[in-house]
């Protein structure tokens, strides 16, 4: 787990692992404009979004390090309810695709829950949330230190004299 945690690319990540397990609807990250956002493929989307994080306790160890959950949702947008393409079967295939597979610096996710959000138009929503944990990591600049020009290796019966 990396200080440089990248919140994008794991949800970029999560994107392709559904797509690739998931066939026959659209995949992709849920629009900057949800509000103006329509379904377009004749059978669902999967839209994956972040839903923030949780922080525990910061250990101090010379620098910051907390714990931290973060909630990656799956926006489930349907135009049937219980066939093979049907909101219901696809909660079930996106979990079956994310449960305890790993995102990029994190450990693998486990299922923190799934609902009915609405149905309009025809439309049917639900969303499921995963949650992964990592470490959230002060970014700090390195210290200026001396260089090591010149040094002396002790083996116990002889000493060597050691140049970078």
């Amino acid at each position: 787990m990396s200080a440089a945690f990248d919140t994008r690319a794991v949800l970029a990540a999560v994107a392709a692992r559904i797509k690739a397990a998931v066939t026959g609807v659209e995949v992709g990250l849920t629009p900057e404009r949800a509000s103006s956002w329509r379904l377009n493929h004749p059978r669902a989307a999967l839209l994956v979004d972040y839903r923030g994080s949780r922080y525990g306790q910061p250990q101090r160890m010379g620098l910051v390090a907390q714990p931290r959950t973060v909630q990656i949702g799956v926006n489930v947008v349907a135009r049937t309810l219980n066939d093979a393409y049907g909101a219901v079967a696809l909660v079930d295939a996106v979990r079956a695709a994310l449960l305890g597979w790993t995102p990029p610096h994190c450990k693998a996710l486990a299922a923190a829950s799934d609902r009915f959000v609405a149905e309009e138009g025809g439309l049917w929503f639900y969303e499921i949330v995963f949650e992964a944990e990592t470490l959230a990591i002060e970014d700090r600049e390195s210290a200026a230190l001396p260089v090591l020009t010149r040094g002396t290796a002790d083996y116990g019966f002889e000493t060597e004299d050691i140049t970078p």
